[in-house]
Order: structure tokens, then sequence, then C-alpha cells
């Protein structure tokens, strides 16, 4: 089946209402993200590709040992040896080249537009505000800054049942660029009881639990919320792909949002430190403080 160029842009349902809610929660559900064709397909692909072997088992650093995730499985679509592998096959016109079907078309139309269409949007809404708030100089969240040069880097993941992930965040620290996450889940049968959500816990905030429904986005601040996957049942498969968009050079992982110094610390209440941590990506060096208890006991649950 033929997708059409339309279908490869962002939905309409990616609006400014999409991302005030990224402002003011953090984060962002957009339901219907991509059309149902072009869903089933790039499933179905994926599929393909875990068939022919061409994903890889995850691992993760935590301090100094890289520890392996059972179950989950990952392409990273945007890493340069994959893709100069493709490119040399593709000059090459080997019958054997590396066939990413309709995952070709997220590389090369769905990604880049959704950045632009982001920073289109985040353009609109600075220009609302300002004009709405004049004199206003604070905001509850930066404004998003996001690097238009630079594709976002996506990486397609496959949970063959069971696999989970502990609490972090997509943006650690230097020389990390991320500064939105975009995941979208492609789960058609889907359950309640099948496990395998998403859980965004905004800093000093009540957590959200999402559920990982076909066709479902879930947008957030890279940088700035703390998130999880909570196990699925054995026998579930779990399918999504993750699109990280780069921010601006010196906007993201700036001296600011990483040295917490004692001129930081000068609050006049404990509402004035919670307002200021929520909104700074600095709540990365204090949250495993804060949420110790919690990083331990999900990261035992993912091994």
């Amino acid at each position: 089946m033929t997708i059409s160029q339309s279908q490869l842009t962002p939905p309409p349902c990616l609006n400014a209402s999409a991302l005030t809610d990224l402002h003011e929660n953090q984060y962002a559900i957009i339901d219907d993200f991509l059309p149902l064709s072009f869903a089933n397909q790039l499933l179905d692909d994926a599929n393909r590709l875990y068939a022919q072997n061409y994903f890889q088992q995850h691992y993760f650093q935590f301090g100094g040992s890289l520890l392996k995730k059972p179950n989950i499985h990952e392409l990273d679509l945007t890493d340069p040896k994959i893709a100069s592998r493709r490119q040399q096959q593709q000059q090459q016109q080997q019958s054997s080249r590396i066939d990413l079907g309709q995952w070709e078309n997220v590389i090369q139309s769905l990604g880049p537009s959704f950045v632009s269409k982001i920073n289109e949007l985040e353009s609109h809404l600075q220009r609302r505000r300002q004009k709405q708030h004049p004199n206003s100089t604070c905001h509850p969240f930066p404004p998003l800054s996001l690097d238009t040069q630079t594709p976002p880097a996506i990486k397609l993941q496959l949970n063959t049942g069971g696999g989970s992930f502990p609490w972090h965040y997509d943006n650690p620290g230097p020389p990390n660029q991320r500064s939105l996450t975009c995941v979208v889940y492609l789960n058609p049968h889907w359950k309640d009881g099948d496990g395998g959500e998403i859980v965004l816990w905004p800093f000093l905030s009540p957590s959200r639990k999402i559920t990982p429904l076909h066709r479902r986005a879930v947008l957030f601040w890279s940088d700035r919320v703390l998130h999880r996957v909570l196990p699925s049942r054995s026998d579930v498969k779990r399918v999504c792909f993750s699109m990280w968009c780069h921010g601006e050079r010196g906007v993201v992982n700036s001296k600011e949002e990483t040295v917490l110094s004692k001129d930081v610390l000068r609050f006049g209440s404990y509402d004035e430190a919670e307002a200021f941590f929520r909104r700074s990506a600095l709540q990365r060096v204090i949250s495993r403080a804060v949420y110790g208890e919690e990083y331990l006991e999900s990261l035992l649950e993912c091994l």
C-alpha cells in the first residue's frame, strides 16, 4: 500500500493545545498521532526486521556497570553505522540491502517535519504569551528551542514480554543535547492488564501512568521529566518508537542547568524552592536523593 505525503507529516492533533499541555504539565498525550494504515505497516515492518535479526539486545549504564535489560530489543534507525551501511547498499543496488520499509519514511519525512512543526507551534505560543502578558519575564517553563538543522534521533523498540525500564531522564546531562522526547506506540491489541505503561513523574508533582495504546504519542521534556516503563505480561509484545529532538547548542545543558551552586540555593521559602526545581533541569542533580527508594525499586524490578 502506498503512503501519501500528507500521511508523513505531523497530524492536526499536534496543535497549540498539545503544546500548551506540554508547557503546563511537562507532558502531552496525543491520540491518533499516525494514520491507521501507516501505523499498521510500520508494525508489520518492525516485526519483519525483528525476525531478520536486525534488533539488538538493550543494555544500560548504571554507575560503573553496563547492565542487560532482559526481553528488550531495539534498532537505532539513526545510528551512523546503520545509515552508512544502508546508503552503501543502496548505491551498490544490492538485492540484499537493508529494507526498512515504511521506517524510511519515518527517518526521512516524519521525524524532520515533526521538529519543524513543534518549532512553528512554539513560535506561535510565545507570540501569544507576549501579547497577553507584555510585561512578564517569567514563564512556568522555558521556551522550546529545537535545532531544526539536526534530525531527531529515532529508535525502534520491541519488548518480548516482561521488559521494563527503571526511573531515568532521557537527557541525564552533558554532552547530551536531547530537549524533547516523543514516544509513539504500535500496539493494536493492547488491553487492560497487559502492562508496559509509561509512568511520567514531573518533579515534586503527582505521577501519571499512560497506557501504550496503538497510534498514541506521548511528548515530554527530555531533561525535566523523570519516567519509567512498567513490566508487561510475559506473553505480551510491546512495540514503540522514540524520537528525541535536539535543542540548540548553548540552550540544553547550559551551566545554569547543570551546576548546582550556593547562589542557586538562596530561596526564601520551600514553595519558592519547589517552583524552581520543578521548572529547572537542575532537578536531575538532586532527584536520586529525593526519589532514592523509588530508583532502587524500579532498577531491581527490571533486571
